[in-house]
């Protein structure tokens, strides 16, 4: 979830002479988050099975066809799904603020973060995986299965974010708390997503940017979004970003320890 290589170790040194704790931070709600969240100690009951599964898939010798080459299922994991301490953090979150509404996640964590942030059954469904790859699709779907996951999951392929999009409109989608953007994206696919979930997200629903340090392109898309005239507050944790658009607040970027 960084860059590689000397660039890499340099930036992660930047970010921790740069940072603060919540000692350094006057906004009450991004104290609240910090105090609460960040660096909360609430237990995660799901975290063993979540973590279980994710050390099961990084250990497996299973190659898949994944973008046009053959890779190790654990390469993938290493890259496509948050450490544990992010998804301890997210867990918090939604449990701190009882968060009940819609989480859309592009780019699949194949079932790792939707273990932790488990809500239990709904007549509605209000988690929504998408993902462009087969494969990718169909070990999601096993692992939350094959770990009794208490949440309905819908997990759906789309080509373009237009049609997924399109798809949740449908759905009536109207009240999201967390967009999770897992994925690299064009800038196209980016900013559509972003212009639909800017007027849908709660007023502590979030967009959460996982690997936003593991590119130049990532780090400058990052910044773009901070500047975003509707994202009112942004959190950047080095490896993961959290923006929301909350209209009670003036704007204010934080660069937080974690």
């Amino acid at each position: 979830m960084s860059l590689n290589g000397l660039f890499g170790i340099f930036d992660y040194l930047i970010y921790l002479v740069q940072s603060t704790n919540r000692h350094g931070v006057h906004s009450p709600f991004v104290y609240s988050f910090a105090d609460k969240v960040l660096y909360g100690k609430q237990h995660c009951l799901y975290e063993p099975a979540a973590e279980l599964c994710r050390k099961r898939m990084i250990q497996s010798k299973k190659r898949i066809l994944f973008d046009g080459k053959n890779e190790s299922l654990g390469s993938i994991i290493f890259r496509n799904v948050p450490s544990a301490k992010y998804n301890r953090m997210l867990f918090r979150w939604v449990q701190y603020q009882q968060l009940g509404n819609h989480i859309v996640e592009f780019g699949s964590t194949l079932g790792v973060l939707p273990l932790y942030l488990q809500r239990g059954d709904s007549a509605v469904n209000r988690y929504h995986i998408f993902e462009k790859s087969d494969s990718l699709q169909e070990i999601t779907k096993y692992n939350l299965n094959e770990y009794e996951c208490n949440e309905t999951i819908r997990v759906l392929p789309y080509t373009r974010a237009t049609d997924a999009t399109r798809l949740l409109q449908e759905q009536d989608v109207v009240d999201i708390d967390l967009l999770i953007i897992n994925q690299a994206m064009d800038a196209d696919e980016f900013w559509h997503l972003i212009e639909w979930a800017i007027p849908r997200l709660r007023s502590n629903g979030s967009i959460v940017f996982n690997r936003l340090n593991e590119t130049p392109e990532s780090q400058l898309r990052w910044k773009q979004l901070q500047n975003l005239d509707e994202i009112t507050v942004s959190i950047d944790l080095f490896g993961m970003g959290m923006a929301f658009a909350r209209k009670e607040q003036i704007k204010e970027s934080f660069l937080l320890r974690y």
